[in-house]
């Protein structure tokens, strides 16, 4: 059988399941901490615009948060789509670098971001 027939059928779901689940528990992070938050804000006795203003600051952290920790696991599939591309000498290796620069490019300005949004 010819490998990268085989890779596509066998391997890559795997790992594509993998990092679809991966992204998935980053999600659930997400959405469970923006619940119990957003309850505990509504049950308060604060008034209406102290309960919206940590809402909505909350709603941006949380959506920061989970940009930054579901970067891995979107990054990860892109390697592995471009895993067996046609070969070329070095070419694997310099798309690999250029996902990890741009990973943490990536990580760094939402670290950036969120530093600047939490001093507003």
């Amino acid at each position: 059988m010819n490998h990268p027939v085989w890779w596509w059928s066998i391997e890559f779901p795997a790992r594509t399941w993998s990092c679809l689940l991966d992204d998935w528990r980053c999600q659930q992070r997400f959405w469970r901490s923006s619940l119990f938050h957003g309850a505990r804000v509504c049950l308060s006795q604060a008034p209406l615009q102290d309960k919206l203003a940590r809402l909505a600051r909350r709603g941006c952290a949380d959506g920061i948060a989970l940009c930054y920790d579901s970067c891995p696991p979107h990054f990860e599939l892109l390697e592995q789509v471009c895993r067996h591309w046609p070969r070329r000498a070095g070419a694997q290796d310099e798309w690999r670098d250029c996902l990890l620069r741009n990973q943490r490019a990536m990580q760094q300005g939402l670290l950036k971001l969120g530093r600047a949004w939490s001093r507003l």
